[in-house]
């Protein structure tokens, strides 16, 4: 028997609770190596990422489900898009799970007080990888960095 949706959404809320409780302690490494990649899918304008065919499409569900989730809290966005991968955001039955994620009452818990190490990090990222004018980007720095 297939676990409810809001089983699986409370299993991806755990796994979200807990990147987050990791995501206060700073970033590690290999969170590093997957953000450069899920911000790049997020942020990089699409007429400037080269993908084709199946990837583009997974690539492109990715960004629409990581944007809904940007939208409703930029500090759950960034332990979300470590949780959640490209290849989650094609299945049709994700869809629910992230429509429960969106319905959260209150994203306070998710609040993080990252280091100017941290900060660098996405400055350098966005540079990079070419996002560093996107709104989505920027909106993000001014919510996680308000201080700056």
């Amino acid at each position: 028997m297939r676990p409810s949706s809001n089983a699986q959404t409370d299993k991806v809320l755990t796994q979200i609770n807990e990147k987050t409780r990791q995501l206060k302690e700073g970033i590690a490494h290999d969170d590093q190596k997957l953000l450069k990649t899920r911000l790049q899918i997020t942020w990089k304008e699409a007429e400037e990422v080269q993908f084709t065919g199946a990837t583009a499409w997974r690539k492109s569900r990715a960004r629409e489900t990581y944007t809904r989730i940007q939208d409703v809290s930029e500090h759950f966005f960034l332990a979300a898009i470590l949780v959640i991968t490209p290849t989650h955001c094609t299945k049709k039955s994700f869809n629910n799970i992230v429509d429960g994620l969106l319905r959260i009452e209150n994203y306070d818990p998710f609040y993080l007080n990252l280091s100017p190490t941290d900060k660098k990090f996405f400055e350098t990222t966005a540079i990079e990888q070419g996002f560093s004018g996107n709104s989505g980007y920027l909106r993000f720095m001014r919510a996680l960095f308000p201080q700056s």
